[in-house]
């Protein structure tokens, strides 16, 4: 995870690892990051102006990149109050179908590759994977490269940069193996796969203006994701669902809110355009966030659509911990490689045979039992709420596996991580005090990395206790 974020002027560039680091202070970096999200503001401001007829509610902040980066409003909101206004002819959209609007044209790499996108995309693409996220995808590789008309000629210098991209499916196969989640790794080459296999006219650089400027300064092109991976994970991680909830969107403006479990804010889009509300009364300076997703996925599935993870966990990842006893016990049958000769299998073999017992719903003596457990690690490091709520959904659902399925699938889980947590924390802590420019995509899977294996070693740890206790009642 040694990445280093060069800058020369505008554009930014990933050296390989074995590359010097950029030539300036933390200081300098800090000017010209601050110079760059004002000038992004001005032009924020400049086209949703332009938009709305009126002045904005709300301003960007945060440099192109920043993980900070989003909305703040710019007066004192009423709740219910309109914030933002987007006109339905500035959205690209995606019907179920195929059939995509917002392009004034198209141009000829893109007519070679998928056809008219005006039209269905047909039962034969359909099935061979070129569903509507695929498809907006499409769209936005166009209105990016020339094909949106004006404002989109404009707006594209907000979209974050390919070197930017978080979502699995922009990430290089070295940052993916990083994850240190092989379900997660597989997910993400398998999306990059399904799009190169569908349009492999499209799977290079050079055909967009974008990523073809990386080639032409002779960038490290194994760290940039190619143009379609690139739209593909800005449509993954900012479109959103019409009224009729068979059409899809990518939303200018809307897509720089910020996610938040507590939101400020929710967009409606009942008459064509789409409308930013205020949930609660709001201050001028405060953020302006929605919900992403109403607390329906895990942090596997959130970061493999939106590239992060909830900093103090996620009371989902009860799905995760389901899943690891599934794990366990798929690799208890699988034959292992020569390379993993010495790996220890038996806590795997251990989860296997545990999921195999029939399990009864926990009676009320278990479920104190359970509680004591979970108040012993209320205080631990890596305890939080909604790391402690996983760890009881886990344990409490009717149809889960038997604790002791749940300790050892955790614990083979455990004995496969390359690195241990303080190593992870070490890194990270050591991102923190280096280069200002640092790669961001290495903090975030960082971040995944830490998220999972601090709610794998908290169920550990809770689940141990559990077994402990239930042994000594007898």
């Amino acid at each position: 995870l040694n990445c280093t974020m060069l800058v020369f002027g505008a554009a930014c560039l990933l050296s390989a690892p074995s590359l010097a680091p950029a030539k300036f202070s933390r200081a300098t970096a800090a000017v010209m990051s601050s110079a760059r999200a004002d000038a992004q503001a001005a032009l924020f401001d400049m086209l949703l102006r332009q938009a709305e007829g009126r002045p904005p509610r709300v301003t960007l902040q945060g440099g192109r990149g920043e993980s900070g980066r989003g909305l703040f409003s710019t007066a004192d909101l009423d709740a219910g109050e309109e914030i933002l206004r987007v006109p339905s002819e500035l959205c690209l959209t995606a019907h179920r179908s195929g059939v995509i609007g917002g392009l004034i044209g198209q141009t000829d790499a893109m007519v070679d590759a998928a056809g008219d996108l005006r039209d269905e995309v047909g039962e034969e693409a359909f099935n061979q994977g070129a569903t509507w996220d695929v498809r907006l995808a499409l769209a936005v590789f166009e209105a990016t490269a020339g094909c949106g008309g004006p404002f989109w000629d404009e707006y594209r210098r907000l979209l974050p940069l390919p070197p930017f991209a978080t979502a699995a499916a922009s990430l290089p196969p070295v940052l993916l193996e990083e994850l240190q989640d092989p379900v997660l790794q597989k997910r993400g080459l398998a999306k990059d796969a399904l799009l190169r296999e569908l349009y492999p006219s499209l799977a290079t650089h050079s055909v967009h203006p974008v990523t073809s400027s990386y080639a032409a300064m002779d960038a490290p092109l194994e760290l940039v994701p190619l143009p379609l991976q690139w739209t593909y994970s800005l449509v993954v991680s900012r479109c959103f669902a019409m009224a009729d909830e068979d059409t899809f969107a990518f939303v200018p403006f809307l897509d720089m809110c910020q996610h938040s479990a507590s939101p400020s804010a929710n967009f409606t889009s009942s008459d064509g355009d789409f409308v930013l509300s205020t949930l609660r009364r709001m201050q001028a300076g405060e953020a302006v966030t929605i919900s992403y997703d109403g607390d329906a996925y895990d942090s596997r599935r959130m970061f493999e659509l939106y590239g992060f993870v909830p900093a103090h966990g996620n009371a989902r990842d009860a799905q995760l911990l389901s899943a690891a006893v599934a794990e366990a016990a798929a690799a208890a049958t699988t034959s292992s490689a020569p390379s993993d000769t010495l790996r220890d299998r038996s806590a795997a073999a251990a989860a296997a045979a545990a999921a195999t017992t029939e399990r009864s719903e926990m009676d009320v003596t278990a479920l104190q039992l359970l509680l004591r457990a979970m108040d012993a690690h209320r205080d631990s490091a890596h305890a939080t709420p909604a790391r402690l709520a996983a760890v009881f959904d886990a344990l409490t659902e009717p149809a889960s596996s038997s604790p002791e399925a749940f300790y050892h699938g955790v614990c083979w889980q455990r004995q496969e991580w390359p690195t241990a947590i303080d190593d992870d924390l070490q890194e990270a802590l050591a991102g923190q005090r280096g280069e200002a420019d640092r790669d961001q995509r290495v903090d975030a899977v960082l971040s995944y990395r830490l998220a999972r294996k601090k709610q794998l070693a908290l169920a550990e740890d809770v689940l141990r206790t559990f077994l402990e206790l239930q042994s000594a009642e007898g």
